[in-house]
């Protein structure tokens, strides 16, 4: 760069190039331009400067016989004049004559900007006390000749008058927003980090137009999560995945609480309204979106899943964005991804802070609909946001009213989607303000694969007794659904044609996008085939067993309905859910005899370990049963031992008739019925006790439908209350000695314990409930009896020794 001349500068500023005001041709020197002193100060008034804040500071004006500067201390000072122009670099530097007072005029901030034209603030600071004055000449101002393209300043100092305060924070706040909320252009936008929604708005950005927006990664919502909730997020999808989302309803409302105080931390949210402030003008309007890792795949959309917030202020931008974030662990949701078997409690939200677009015309558009047009494109269009028409509530207006331009513009827009996507059938939201059309999110379109060979209409039919029409597709139900037939199937038709009466059980077919009063078509066809108060649904192996009321069915299969992708079916298996006044579970006694197990807790309490039951022979059973055919019973135990081997089969007799709900097949598990009275296991054992605290939750778990006659269906090790369980087993075992495991009932889930112990004791429960097979199966011995943490037992064969307690 070359120097300009005091002459060039003149002759510069007559051209307008330089800004000098007021202009003294008297301050011109050789090769700079002498300017004075404004008649202001300003001084910080904190103790520490914080570059991340806005420092308090104090005015100071400097009377007419001057103002003494203290040595050491930092004065912002401006000049009384304008300076700077838009074709040559400034630079200033103080008089040598103002040096040699010891007064330095700047601090390292000599170079200007090319573009910059206003006061410039000055850094004061004296080695010596020293005493100014207004409108005397302190520093002087060279301009440079550049080289290369000019491009000028329009920062945040432009056309400052006075002496102005740092704003470093302004930029700081800006540079960790830009770094920590990342943009189109920027960095950052992978979709892991960002989901697979925003990172494909960044590359269709690229083709077509699409609103300015900033992203909020994933790892935020993961950083705004302490651990404290995140460990009650992982027990809470446990439970989940232990009881096989039978009360999802219930766990939901539980990730409610559990997130209810949630949301952006305080730094967090102001870099975030830093990075806006820059990215767009004063007074957007914002929209803020869901970018879920996982959300608009080609198999899954989850559209609808999660919570959008609309035209909302720059204040309001972090409570939305923690609203959005909440929605992750929504009814909905939460639903959508434990019918894909997704059950990882770990928050993975991403969101998008858009710049909101009041349209005049809003739509959507889809290829991929017609498998014999697959390329040919739908278009649907509304007045205003288009929120309404995605939501179904809205009718499109007709699409010949859209111009040919601005099909055209659509058009262009889904081939964008599609090159980006990488495939043929795609889903664009689309929105045109002012000529211009945009698009506003786009993914693939699921519906695009349907299978054409499904049947199209809705469908009730019998599970047990009829085979499943081939156009009736299981989906998620499918191993739920083998499961039952296979195990049960069989003695369902032997129960058939003995007469014994059986709980209805229908699979519910809804096809692909169905009409809108579906659901009334389905219980229309349910009405009469159910016959109880309440029914059981399976969904599929993550979601069975929800029971609900029978004239709430309907809310709770348009619930299923609205969390499958609108291309798939939804198919369930509807089962009466039947209760009476007794359970019972028989089986043939080592001797031949039937015997039963009774109680009028339920068979549910029964089987999982926490009713109070009788063991009764035949003859007892027809005096206690009266008018039940009890003969039956003993020829459907015998005809089940014959197909299977030894069974225990579960019953419930209800207003005096008899109903075959289950059997399990025992296996090497026989009970021997001259045991004595406590045994449950045969076996012979000393160990150490260690007591299972937590009836409430072993309850919990054991009535969730996962719990398996073997023991092996879930693991459960990872739930608080086993895992508590299993860290004092581990304990007792490292100081050398055996463990059993006491507990007040034969919960059902301690079954997960069986591989760690040598036996159990329990205050109380049933011979023949499921972890009463289980331990046989393990060749464990079991007893009832009470006992404590850290007793001395010895178990032989249903008799139990207490030693005490350890020295």
């Amino acid at each position: 760069m070359t120097i300009l001349t005091g002459a060039e500068i003149q002759r510069q500023r007559e051209t307008g190039a330089i800004t000098i005001e007021p202009f003294d041709p008297a301050r011109l020197n050789p090769n700079s331009y002498n300017f004075t002193l404004g008649d202001q100060l300003r001084a910080y008034t904190a103790p520490v400067l914080d570059a991340r804040r806005e420092n308090p500071s104090t005015e100071i004006a400097i009377p007419a016989d001057g103002f003494v500067l203290r040595p050491g201390q930092l004065y912002l000072a401006t000049t009384a004049e304008v300076l700077g122009g838009t074709r040559f670099a400034p630079t200033f530097a103080a008089r040598s004559s103002i040096a040699r007072l010891g007064l330095s005029i700047h601090l390292s901030s000599g170079l200007g900007d090319i573009g910059y034209i206003g006061q410039w603030t000055l850094q004061l600071v004296a080695t010596e006390a020293v005493r100014v004055y207004p409108g005397m000449e302190i520093g002087q101002m060279m301009w440079w000749t550049p080289v290369g393209e000019i491009s000028c300043y329009t920062g945040k100092y432009q056309h400052s008058q006075g002496p102005q305060t740092s704003k470093a924070w302004v930029g700081l706040a800006h540079d960790l927003g830009r770094r920590r909320f990342p943009g189109v252009g920027g960095p950052g936008m992978d979709a892991a980090l960002v989901g697979a929604k925003c990172s494909r708005l960044v590359d269709l950005a690229e083709r077509v137009p699409v609103p300015t927006f900033v992203a909020v990664p994933v790892g935020e919502f993961a950083a705004a999560v302490p651990s404290s909730t995140r460990d009650a997020l992982a027990a809470a999808f446990t439970d989940l995945e232990v009881t096989v989302g039978a009360d999802v309803h219930g766990h939901v409302a539980r990730l409610a609480d559990i997130l209810r105080d949630v949301r952006m931390s305080p730094t967090a949210a102001d870099l975030l309204a830093a990075r806006l402030q820059v990215c767009f003008p004063e007074g957007t309007r914002f929209a803020v979106r869901s970018s879920a890792v996982g959300e608009d795949s080609a198999t899954a959309s989850f559209a609808g899943a999660y919570e959008s917030v609309l035209g909302i202020a720059l204040e309001d931008v972090p409570t939305a964005v923690a609203a959005v974030w909440r929605s992750y662990y929504s009814l909905t949701a939460v639903s959508a991804r434990l019918r894909a078997g997704d059950l990882d409690p770990t928050p993975r939200m991403a969101v998008i802070v858009q710049a909101m677009v009041e349209p005049d015309l809003a739509g959507i558009a889809m290829t991929g609909l017609d498998p014999h047009d697959p390329d040919h494109l739908h278009i649907e269009a509304i007045g205003g946001r288009a929120d309404s028409l995605a939501a179904g509530v809205a009718v499109p207006g007709p699409v010949a009213a859209l111009t040919k331009s601005v099909r055209a513009a659509i058009g262009e827009a889904v081939n964008a989607a599609s090159e980006v996507l990488g495939c043929s059938g795609v889903d664009v939201e689309w929105v045109l303000a002012d000529g211009v059309l945009s698009l506003v999110q786009a993914r693939p379109n699921t519906s695009a694969a349907r299978d054409r060979t499904i049947r199209d209409r809705i469908a009730v039919h019998p599970f047990y007794d009829a085979a499943l029409p081939h156009d009736i597709p299981l989906g998620p139900l499918t191993s739920t659904a083998a499961h039952f037939m296979n195990k049960r199937g069989p003695a369902m038709r032997r129960a058939a044609d003995l007469g014994i009466a059986r709980g209805a059980a229908l699979v519910v077919y809804v096809p692909p996008e169905p009409e809108p009063d579906w659901v009334q078509e389905v219980i229309g066809l349910l009405d009469g085939a159910i016959t109880r108060a309440h029914v059981i649904v399976d969904v599929s192996e993550f979601e069975r067993q929800i029971v609900c009321a029978t004239d709430e069915l309907a809310d709770q299969l348009q619930r299923l309905r609205s969390v499958t992708p609108s291309s798939d079916p939804l198919t369930v298996l509807v089962r009466d859910y039947v209760t009476g006044q007794r359970a019972l579970i028989t089986r043939t006694a080592g001797d031949g005899e039937i015997i039963a197990e009774t109680s009028t807790d339920g068979l549910l309490a029964m089987n999982r370990g926490f009713a109070e039951t009788g063991t009764l022979d035949l003859a007892q059973l027809h005096d206690l049963f009266g008018g039940v055919n009890v003969d039956l019973i003993e020829a459907f135990t015998r005809d089940l031992d014959a197909m299977h081997g030894q069974v225990a089969v579960e019953w419930v007799v209800s207003e005096d008739t008899l109903f075959y709900i289950d059997h399990t097949v025992l296996g090497a598990t026989e009970h021997n019925n001259d045991a004595p009275p406590s045994m449950i296991g045969p076996g012979r054992c000393t160990g150490r006790v260690v007591r299972a605290h937590d009836d409430e939750t072993l309850r919990r778990l054991s009535i969730g439908a996962a719990i398996s006659v073997t023991g092996d269906s879930v693991d459960v090790h990872s739930h608080r209350a086993v895992a508590d369980i299993v860290a004092r087993i581990n304990k007792v075992r490292a100081s050398g000695d055996p463990v059993i495991v006491s507990a007040s009932r034969p919960y059902a889930v301690l079954a997960a314990l069986v591989h760690l112990v040598d036996g159990f004791v329990f205050d109380l429960g049933s011979h023949l409930c499921h972890l009463g097979i289980v331990v046989r199966e393990s060749r464990l011995p079991a007893a009832v009896h009470r006992a404590d943490d850290g007793d001395l037992l010895t178990l032989d064969h249903g008799t139990v020794l207490d030693h005490g307690r350890k020295p």
